[in-house]
């Protein structure tokens, strides 16, 4: 596993603090694979259904709703909530993303039952850059 996927997954597992973690824009679980592996269990959702059918090649241990990641909601309980890379550049209006920031704190409240808080990390190791933003 590459360094700074790595180091994400660290992060997130730290954020995720023995809870369940939601993905959204999970694709075929670069990170959420990795992040099952570190222990938090990760369910995830995903506008492409080739992306999830690929994810689902991987492991079937990984339930993802096929949709839009700022108007679809997951069933569960989540102490974090996340969007890594630029997938929050697929959606292409500021209102868009606005929807999704709400969508993931929604999903964070279904847990805790308080109001979380946001954290963007940006990290750089060598050449690559990594962007995330997660809610915890």
């Amino acid at each position: 596993m590459r360094r700074h996927i790595q180091l994400g997954v660290r992060f997130l597992a730290e954020l995720a603090d023995d809870g369940h973690a939601l993905e959204f824009a999970i694709g075929t679980g670069r990170v959420a694979i990795p992040l099952i592996e570190h222990g938090v269990p990760v369910a995830g959702i995903e506008l492409s259904q080739p992306m999830a059918d690929q994810l689902n090649r991987k492991r079937t241990d990984i339930p993802v709703v096929i949709g839009d990641m700022a108007t679809t909601t997951v069933a569960g309980q989540f102490s974090l909530v996340y969007v890594v890379w630029n997938s929050i550049s697929n959606l292409r209006t500021q209102p868009e993303q606005v929807a999704c920031f709400r969508n993931g704190v929604q999903g964070v409240r279904r847990q805790a039952g308080s109001a979380p808080f946001g954290q963007s990390e940006v990290s750089s190791i060598g050449a690559a850059a990594a962007v995330g933003q997660a809610f915890a």
